[in-house]
């Protein structure tokens, strides 16, 4: 959790970012892009969150995601042993539940560039 919270502080939570992409690597794995722009609407850092063994998710289709609220940015939380992924802002996993985009895993890796 760490370098997850380290991350998130780094980028203000990803206010105003966007995701670009849900990409599936298999049933129960997934890769979601999130870019970070700057006020030209040029992309300057673009973030892959992988999540393995997922439990529980509710993925919108990748058309609608550059079009969704990021005001609030995202939240990452970890409780029981799993790690919750949701928009907006959130500490518990029953908010995560309550997102309309959220990802249940019990394994993350986030590769930054």
């Amino acid at each position: 959790m760490e370098q997850i919270n380290s991350l998130l502080e780094k980028y203000d939570n990803f206010k105003d970012a966007q995701i670009r992409s849900i990409q599936p690597l298999s049933d129960t794995s997934k890769v979601l892009t999130i870019v970070v722009q700057d006020d030209d609407g040029e992309d300057i850092n673009t973030v892959k969150i992988e999540f393995n063994n997922i439990t529980n998710s509710q993925i919108l289709d990748n058309s609608v995601l550059p079009y969704m609220d990021m005001g609030f940015g995202i939240s990452i939380i970890k409780e029981h042993d799993l790690y919750g992924f949701a928009l907006g802002k959130g500490t518990a996993m029953l908010h995560v539940l309550n997102a309309p985009l959220y990802i249940v895993a019990s394994d993350i890796n986030i590769d930054e560039k």
